[in-house]
Formats: structure tokens, sequence, C-alpha cells
């Protein structure tokens, strides 16, 4: 756990501070709100994969990306020792973004889009939206 035990503090006192800033008094409030989010998995475009971008001069070496797609991920990010800096393995990157939701400095954003192989289409033309992830 890159954490450990006091993430749970932390997401208590994240929810305490949201709470209050967002006017909600009851955590039940809150209960089924991002539910008109979900969308069945047989309606998502599985036809391309977003590739990481990172960029080097932001980075701060935290090892993050690296960590996290190692354990949580397809192992897809190498680390430097050395230079402590991460590259993308696209021979294994899925193309998840995990690396760019836990990079703490926005130095890994989304970057170039490409078809799986046997698809269709215009890679290009693929909309890759989330308030979640780095664009730029």
């Amino acid at each position: 756990m890159q954490y450990g035990y006091r993430i749970v503090e932390d997401m208590k006192n994240g929810l305490m501070h949201y709470m209050e800033e967002q006017h909600v008094d009851h955590l039940a409030d809150l209960v089924g709100l991002a539910t008109k989010n979900i969308v069945p998995a047989e309606k998502l475009d599985r036809d391309y994969k977003v590739y990481p971008k990172i960029d080097w001069d932001k980075c701060i070496g935290c090892g993050r990306c690296y960590i996290s797609c190692f354990d949580g991920a397809h192992q897809a990010i190498t680390w430097d020792e050395e230079k402590r800096r991460p590259s993308v393995n696209i021979n294994r990157c899925v193309g998840c973004q995990l690396c760019n939701l836990v990079c703490p400095v926005g130095a890994i954003t989304t970057g170039e889009k490409v078809l799986k192989p046997g698809r269709k289409g215009n890679a290009a033309d693929k909309q890759v939206e989330s308030s979640r992830l780095t664009h730029f």
C-alpha cells in the first residue's frame, strides 16, 4: 500500500471536508448519486486504446506510476533507477490510464490513440472524455 493504513483516516478527513464544501449534512445523501454514470460493459467502446504520454520536465520521479502499474495493472511502465524516470512499454500497455490517475503533478497525460489490431474506424475520431484524466 502506498500510504499504509493511514489512508483510512485520510479518506475520512477528505470526505468530511467534501461534505462541508458541498453542504451535505448526512452521508446517506450521497448514496446512489453516481449510479447514473454506470455503463454496462457491453456498451463500452473497446476498439481503441489511449497510451499515456509522460512529460519528463514535469515528472518529479516519485515512482507512483510505476508502482501502481506494477501492482494494479499490466506492468507496462519500466523504471530507470539511475535517472528516476518512468517509460511506457507500449507492447504491454492496455491504455487503462491508471498511471495518469495517480500522478500527483500531472506529468502523465492522455497520449496517442490507436485502434486495436483487427478493429475498424479512425482512432482520432474517438472521444476520450473524463474529468479525472489529465488531457493536454
